[in-house]
């Protein structure tokens, strides 16, 4: 469906006008970042700025198709043209895909001087992501690149990756700094001009290994923890590296971050706190500008004991008293949810974030539960 319609000629000319100024993204309510003079223009919601398109974010989370091994050594492509024609023939436009995920498969690693650093992106995963890139432009749909996730402080039988030297990457500049310079900005170099890169998702709830029960869990490595507010500086940080690689070959680059809750970690006004919020994040980065990231995409499962409270699927966006498009980022659409006597039928999640203001969502996932995204999805691209 259209952003938007031609005006016809008895329009008065003020609503041309109007429609004009949106088309170029200029539009008395957007705003612009502080990424230099050629950022993205945004409006605070209904849409992300997408290479100077006013686009709704909406589709699936692959979000893998072999865990931690989709990039590095090839790419299944047979089973992304499933997926991409799946989002496409439901009217969707986008998927979001873990990367290195757990770093198992991604990034390299080599020893200096007897010091584990980051030596480069891994394998082909450059190449991995522009064939992916290239095969979605195809279908015309959009790939946002999930970089890790809290999975990285994880192991197990099958998967064991170098888990201490990720505990490392959190909490050392030196180790962090060898990923930034050796895999994250040539990535970013190679991959972010391409048309079907809608942005840089930095982490797929990061929050998680701050919190009590994450020790817990089975495949937990057995060492530290980072902390939040050392989470915060190490994603402050990847964003001002990104925006500023992006920059450096005059290109904007969009960077967001898949935080685990809009209420607990993206807001300050139903109880949590904004991590990420501009003048926090560009403290965390030492002052640096462009640590500020472009839109939000916090997820939302009912399992906060909040019975609702952080729902965004029962609050509007501007609730949340943010001044960011925000894309629900993960979220059941295969049960009604039911909480603050407003129970939402599966298939009508996804169009009740197009009610509530929201820029898009992309529903959990596709490898699991593709019916119910595609019906969720149909519903809303009627819309």
């Amino acid at each position: 469906m259209p952003y938007f319609q031609a005006p016809k000629p008895s329009l008065p000319l003020a609503c041309v006008l109007l429609v004009m100024l949106i088309s170029l993204g200029a539009c008395s309510g957007a705003i612009q970042s502080n990424h230099g003079a050629k950022a993205a223009l945004n409006t605070p919601q209904g849409h992300v700025v997408i290479k100077g398109k006013p686009v709704y974010l909406s589709g699936f989370n692959v979000a893998w198709f072999d865990f931690a091994r989709d990039f590095g050594k090839g790419v299944d492509e047979k089973a992304l043209r499933k997926a991409l024609q799946q989002v496409k023939d439901s009217g969707g436009n986008s998927l979001r895909w873990w990367m290195h995920t757990d770093g198992s498969q991604t990034p390299e690693w080599h020893t200096v001087n007897g010091v584990r650093l980051v030596a480069g992106p891994g394998g082909s995963l450059i190449q991995d992501l522009k064939t992916a890139l290239d095969i979605a432009a195809e279908y015309d749909v959009y790939i946002v690149p999930s970089i890790w996730s809290f999975d990285m402080l994880k192991d197990n039988d099958y998967r064991k990756p170098p888990t201490q030297d990720n505990y490392r990457l959190l909490t050392e500049d030196k180790v962090l700094n060898s990923y930034i310079n050796n895999a994250l900005v040539p990535m970013v170099q190679a991959l972010n001009s391409h048309p079907q890169l809608a942005a840089w998702e930095l982490f797929n709830e990061p929050e998680n290994m701050t919190e009590s029960w994450f020790p817990q869990q089975e495949g937990f490595y057995g060492g530290k923890v980072p902390s939040l507010k050392q989470l915060q500086k190490v994603q402050a940080l990847m964003t001002a590296a990104i925006h500023q690689a992006a920059l450096d070959i005059n290109q904007v680059a969009l960077v967001t971050t898949g935080s685990k809750s809009m209420g607990k970690y993206n807001s300050d006004i139903a109880g949590g706190i904004n991590l990420y919020r501009d003048d926090r994040m560009i403290a965390a980065a030492g002052g640096n500008p462009l640590a500020t990231l472009d839109f939000y995409a916090p997820h939302y499962y009912n399992n906060e004991s909040k019975h609702g409270a952080w729902s965004p699927f029962h609050h509007h966006v501007d609730y949340w008293q943010v001044t960011k498009p925000v894309v629900i980022g993960e979220f059941h659409a295969n049960e009604t949810l039911d909480v603050l006597n407003d129970p939402v039928k599966a298939e009508d999640l996804c169009s009740r974030l197009i009610d509530n203001g929201y820029a898009g969502g992309w529903s959990w996932q596709w490898n699991e539960h593709v019916e119910h995204l595609m019906h969720c999805q149909e519903r809303a691209a009627i819309r």
